[in-house]
């Protein structure tokens, strides 16, 4: 069983990443004061050691750093275990708003702003990122090398769905599993949505097919820093959503496939259809075709 360290122990570390985070970004003690909103010599007291370190003021200055609580602390446990930074995949994985695309459309579609996709996606990042720290600090392989590929796909979009709904503003809700839709609206005149995920160029897929407004979350396996080579035999262990898209579904959309390993009949979104959802999430850096495909084109070449 892996020791739990000393609080005064784990409070140490947390302030040991925060000054090494602090030192990546270039930021001095005084200008991540400022940003977190923080006394200036506060901080300075808090990096050497001489005043401890409240849950509140390490939440602003995780956010100030572009990261999470939860991050830090993961961290944190991962050091007193022996495990370095780089093996925690926990880079600060934050997302510009240039990768979002068709923001009206989005916006008309489900009542939702571009935000709030940029905003689930990176609730997923740090979800993943925290249970990876504590598998690897217990020298456990992370979460997608335990798990079946089809597993991680389920995981990922149970996740996505909880940071949308969180995103929201209170616009949706998440319903309980398993069950039609994915997220319940909470205001009139907003759609039902259904979310699907699916690994690299696979086109997403569920059980039945259902009429009505759907997000897909496309997502590929790379290193932890936003390294990727295309191609199975290349795959990492971080998973990357590359491509969101939005749009709604009949039920003459989809085909019935019997693919080996599935469990039964699913529905999979015929690929003409699934090419004329619009694109509202687009990291370009992860794209896994060799050539355009459905109105992208791969990195360091204009948007089709």
């Amino acid at each position: 069983m892996t020791k739990i360290p000393p609080a005064s122990d784990l409070t140490t570390s947390v302030t040991t990443v925060i000054a090494r985070l602090r030192r990546e970004a270039g930021l001095t003690l005084e200008e991540l004061a400022d940003k977190a909103g923080l006394h200036r010599t506060s901080l300075g007291l808090v990096e050497r050691g001489e005043r401890g370190l409240t849950l509140d003021s390490a939440a602003k200055i995780a956010d100030a750093l572009d990261t999470t609580l939860g991050a830090l602390i993961a961290v944190a446990e991962a050091s007193e275990e022996g495990v370095s930074s780089d093996e925690t995949s926990l880079s600060p994985r934050r997302l510009p708003s240039s990768v979002s695309m068709n923001e009206e459309t989005l916006l008309t579609l489900t009542g939702l702003p571009a935000s709030a996709i940029r905003s689930a996606v990176e609730y997923v990042y740090d979800t993943l990122d925290i249970i990876d720290a504590e598998l690897i600090a217990r020298g456990s392989e992370p979460i997608s090398g335990l798990v079946e590929l089809a597993n991680l796909s389920s995981m990922i979009g149970n996740l996505v769905g909880a940071g949308v709904a969180e995103s929201s503003n209170d616009l949706y809700v998440r319903n309980r599993p398993h069950a039609f839709p994915d997220l319940v609206p909470q205001s009139a005149g907003l759609p039902d949505l259904e979310i699907k995920t699916a690994l690299e160029s696979n086109s997403p897929k569920g059980h039945l097919p259902k009429e009505g407004v759907y997000l897909t979350f496309r997502y590929c396996l790379g290193g932890p820093n936003g390294e990727y080579i295309r191609g199975k035999t290349n795959r990492g262990r971080t998973a990357w959503i590359w491509e969101v898209r939005v749009g709604y579904l009949g039920i003459e959309d989809f085909a019935i496939s019997n693919t080996d390993g599935d469990s039964g009949k699913t529905a999979v979104i015929k690929t003409d259809a699934f090419k004329s959802m619009a694109v509202v999430f687009f990291d370009e850096r992860f794209f896994p075709y060799a050539r355009a495909w459905g109105g992208l084109r791969p990195m360091g070449t204009l948007h089709a």
